[in-house]
């Protein structure tokens, strides 16, 4: 996958997320929540490769708030 199609998928996947989360400002908090849990090794409630690579935290969080499975109180914990 080339450079410029991984950055138009991130930036699909941002789109998504605001479809979501109405706030852009709220996404980022969200999805900087969720990643500092994952990295502290909490369990993803997306399907996922055994061997993630912290470098895809993000897109990770991302996909779990655009699926629904992220709500406020799950962050904020």
């Amino acid at each position: 996958m080339t450079a410029i199609s991984e950055m138009q998928e991130r930036l699909d996947l941002e789109k998504k997320g605001l479809d979501v989360i109405k706030s852009r400002y709220l996404l980022c908090i969200l999805v900087s929540q969720r990643i500092h849990q994952l990295e502290k090794g909490a369990k993803s409630y997306v399907e996922t490769n055994d061997d993630l690579s912290p470098k895809y935290y993000y897109e990770l969080a991302l996909e779990e708030i655009i699926e629904g499975n992220m709500d406020l109180e799950q962050i904020g914990g």
